[in-house]
């Protein structure tokens, strides 16, 4: 089984250039299945990723390093080393960080792995859907699933 350490400075396994994060997935290099753990590291400058809110997964957040912000439908909040905040599923769960210091800012993502999982971006007017987990690979000849982003209905 392997070990790793959300301190370490091994490889990241995703870089977001243009959002200036990168991102390590150590619940799956740890072997969880239905629980995910990502480290991700807010350079210095960092948008973060694009508002939104998962309508299957319920998240919690822990702040390592740094002083990111964390953005809500209620506002902005400053945090710090130490911080835990959650996220529930649906629209009350509506967030995004950014990292407007000098520093990086280094916040552990836990999360439940749904199965299947829609996402909204309200500012970006689209939503995601994923019926299978993106990070198991398919056997040959297997449901390869819905995996995409799509734009929202026009409002009726």
């Amino acid at each position: 089984m392997s070990r790793p350490n959300v301190f370490a400075d091994e490889p990241w396994d995703r870089a977001a250039e243009q959002m200036r994060i990168r991102s390590r997935f150590v619940g799956l290099h740890a072997g969880a299945k239905e629980l995910g753990a990502s480290v991700h590291e807010l350079s210095p400058g960092s948008t973060g990723f694009h508002l939104h809110a998962h309508y299957g997964m319920e998240e919690l957040f822990v702040v390592l390093s740094g002083r990111p912000t964390m953005r809500t439908a209620a506002g902005e909040e400053a945090l710090e080393p130490g911080d835990v905040v959650s996220m529930p599923r649906g629209i009350d769960g509506l967030h995004t960080f950014t990292n407007r210091t000098d520093e990086p800012a280094t916040v552990l993502a836990v999360s439940t792995m749904p199965v299947p999982e829609v996402v909204l971006y309200p500012e970006l007017g689209k939503f995601g859907v994923a019926t299978r987990n993106p990070f198991e690979p398919v056997a040959e000849g297997g449901d390869r699933g819905v995996l995409g982003l799509f734009d929202l209905p026009a409002e009726q």
